[in-house]
């Protein structure tokens, strides 16, 4: 089975894109990425925004930010790894509540964070990795059964080489807000 498509958003993302990736495309996830000013400034468009996943039956999940992501009904958080908080965290997962942790290019740090429970974790390719190595990818997919979000692919190649052996691949705002490249890349998934 090839990867998901699982659709990182900002707090540019207007109401009618996301309306309209959602009317136009099966997405099974969308994570919102913010930074405290955003949190700060814009909570009602946060909220606009979430109220349109929840239409849409898509769960959307916030990053970084837990007690904000629990407060206002979010569908989970996705965790970087430089959050000092997350095996306190990933402890109050629970099967309505998704926690996502972003493990870096890190085995060992996935199998802790899949231990300590994550919903799925999140491998990112490094930047200097052209054509990547698959083997950590296809080590977890084969072995692992907590679900495996790949992260950071910049070509249809790499799209390609990694929609086997992960279960979903992040689609960044760049990408996804460009129709002809966002059609390319689900085109590649098929």
């Amino acid at each position: 089975m090839n990867a998901k498509p699982y659709i990182i958003i900002d707090i540019t993302t207007t109401e009618t894109e996301l309306k309209h990736l959602l009317s136009n495309f099966t997405i099974p996830c969308i994570r919102l990425t913010t930074n405290n000013t955003d949190i700060e400034v814009n909570p009602k468009k946060i909220i606009k925004l979430l109220n349109i996943c929840h239409e849409q039956r898509t769960p959307l999940l916030l990053e970084d930010h837990y007690e904000i992501s629990r407060d206002l009904g979010f569908d989970g958080v996705h965790i970087k790894k430089s959050n000092n908080d997350f095996e306190i965290i990933l402890k109050m997962a629970t099967e309505d509540f998704m926690i996502g942790v972003d493990c870096g290019y890190s085995k060992h740090a996935g199998i802790i964070s899949a231990e300590l429970g994550a919903s799925y974790i999140s491998f990112k390719i490094p930047d200097d990795i052209n054509p990547i190595d698959p083997d950590l990818l296809s080590w977890w997919h084969e072995t692992i059964e907590v679900p495996l979000v790949v992260e950071g692919s910049k070509s249809l190649n790499q799209y390609k080489q990694v929609k086997r052996i992960s279960d979903f691949v992040t689609i960044s705002p760049t990408d996804w807000k460009s129709q002809d490249t966002f059609n390319k890349i689900i085109k590649t998934l098929q």
